[in-house]
């Protein structure tokens, strides 16, 4: 357990960090740069080339993980996996390409009325999908080498970062919005290009393939595995997506720019979770193959304690400063409350229900994450095109939030029903009680002349009512470990 622990301070500080820029550039730069519809056109192109990405990948992020620990091997630079890795997702490009170029008009269609803009940067999408492709595919290469940390400074800062220059550059007007948008796309594959030359540059692997290694046996199991993980990737970026899609298409770029923001600000609080989960879906895969469930029933359990004392500092925090947030925010992205106290409660549950998608995804029955997430997706397009045009973002929010409490809830009872393992323990009531005792407290004080003093003030509140009790109770002695661990980086360069 202990390179989970490492692993997940390094990661826990640097997305601490990308919060603090993500909040600056999302709540404060963005919208007062970017009308909400120009701000709407970024998030559609991001979604609909998530979705694109998982239609090139071919499955190949899941296959990487799962069956790294039967490629590895130092002295043999690992068998020529990386080219693999590579290789795959190239094919699935080309496809994409020919989708794209052959189903123009039948996508742009459902966006030309209220979303015009989207249609003149189409081609942007394809792109901007081949970044984020190759960059996920390198990411989870590096992640099955137990590293990572490069490729979440990364996209939690270097991306950030980025996207603050090209945002100053466009506010000086010393380019055009046709160039930011050129720019926007470039920094994607920025970030992917360094992760490349840092996996050549910092591991024993190279892109010349091993064809010996790669036995009839090998490859089928491999094919048969990338397809399920194919289609559950498809199904699971959908229900991840589809809310930004379908509003794009009902109702319009500037609802989804307003809509896109107060879904960021609810989503913050999984960041714990994504952290926990990068690192642990590789140990379970190897835990898997020494048949040790053990220390995979360890693993989830000990994520879903940890994960929902991280998840719960972070919903009251957000709960609580939510009027203050909405005042940072210009005139026009008002009227997102509900929207981010829905998609945060819904977060909080899958956070507390621990890495069950992993011990899935890595197990021999990880077919059930393809049949359970195809069923979400027509439940998610049936409440959001129900709910989108008569309640605007809140439909969406509903939507969505019903899906990822479904999906969660089923994972949760499928690992149960498989394995015999379900990840609470009696000390998630005392964090629960603790939380809801900080609710109470923090209601009780009244708001300050000033905005920030106030949210600097409440959230300090916050955090001294809901941790100390859990550190002093000792609810979790690997979070106590984490929150040591994470004062001692701070105080001394790591």
């Amino acid at each position: 357990m202990g390179i989970i622990i490492r692993q997940s301070i390094r990661n826990t500080i640097i997305s601490y960090i990308g919060v603090a820029l993500g909040f600056i550039i999302t709540i404060w730069i963005y919208p007062n740069i970017l009308l909400p519809e120009q701000y709407g056109l970024t998030r559609v192109l991001l979604s609909l080339a998530m979705v694109s990405t998982q239609l090139a990948n071919l499955g190949t992020q899941n296959t990487i993980i799962r069956y790294f620990p039967i490629f590895r091997n130092k002295e043999n630079k690992h068998h020529g996996s990386l080219f693999l890795s590579l290789a795959v997702p190239f094919i699935g490009l080309f496809f994409l390409t020919i989708i794209l170029y052959a189903f123009r008009p039948e996508i742009t269609q459902h966006f030309i009325e209220r979303s015009a803009l989207l249609v003149d940067y189409y081609w942007l999408i394809l792109p901007l999908a081949a970044f984020i492709l190759f960059f996920h595919v390198l990411s989870a290469y590096v992640r099955a080498l137990y590293d990572t940390v490069m490729s979440s400074f990364l996209m939690n800062i270097v991306i950030r970062v980025l996207a603050a220059i090209i945002l100053v550059l466009y506010l000086l007007n010393w380019i055009t919005f046709f160039q930011f948008m050129i720019a926007f796309v470039s920094t994607y594959g920025i970030i992917t290009l360094w992760l490349l030359i840092y996996t050549l540059n910092e591991f024993e692997v190279n892109i010349k393939p091993d064809f010996q290694f790669l036995r009839k046996s090998l490859l089928k199991s491999m094919g048969n595995y990338s397809l399920f993980a194919f289609f559950g990737g498809i199904a699971s970026i959908l229900v991840n997506n589809i809310d930004i899609i379908m509003l794009g298409s009902l109702a319009g770029l500037t609802e989804t720019g307003i809509y896109a923001i107060a879904f960021y600000i609810g989503s913050a609080i999984t960041i714990p979770r994504k952290s926990v989960y990068q690192i642990s879906s590789p140990l379970i895969s190897d835990a898997f193959k020494k048949k040790d469930l053990n220390l995979i029933e360890d693993i989830y359990s000990r994520s879903s304690i940890n994960m929902i004392i991280a998840g719960g500092l972070l919903f009251c925090g957000v709960v609580a400063n939510i009027e203050n947030l909405m005042k940072l925010l210009p005139p026009a992205y008002s009227g997102g409350n509900l929207v981010i106290i829905i998609i945060a409660s819904a977060n909080v549950f899958s956070m507390a229900t621990g890495v069950n998608g992993a011990i899935i995804l890595n197990s021999k029955h990880y077919h059930f994450d393809l049949y359970s997430t195809i069923f979400l997706i027509f439940v998610t397009i049936i409440l959001n095109y129900l709910l989108i045009p008569v309640y605007g973002i809140l439909g969406a929010a509903i939507g969505t939030a019903t899906a990822v409490i479904l999906y969660n809830f089923l994972k949760l009872f499928y690992v149960y029903f498989r394995f015999s393992m379900q990840p609470f323990e009696t000390q998630i009531l005392y964090v629960l009680a603790i939380g809801a005792a900080t609710m109470i407290i923090i209601s009780q004080v009244p708001t300050m002349f000033n905005t920030y003093i106030d949210l600097i003030i409440r959230s300090t509140i916050i955090t001294g009512l809901y941790l100390s009790p859990i550190i002093m109770l000792n609810i979790s002695e690997q979070f106590n470990q984490l929150v040591f661990e994470t004062i001692k980086k701070i105080k001394s360069p790591f």
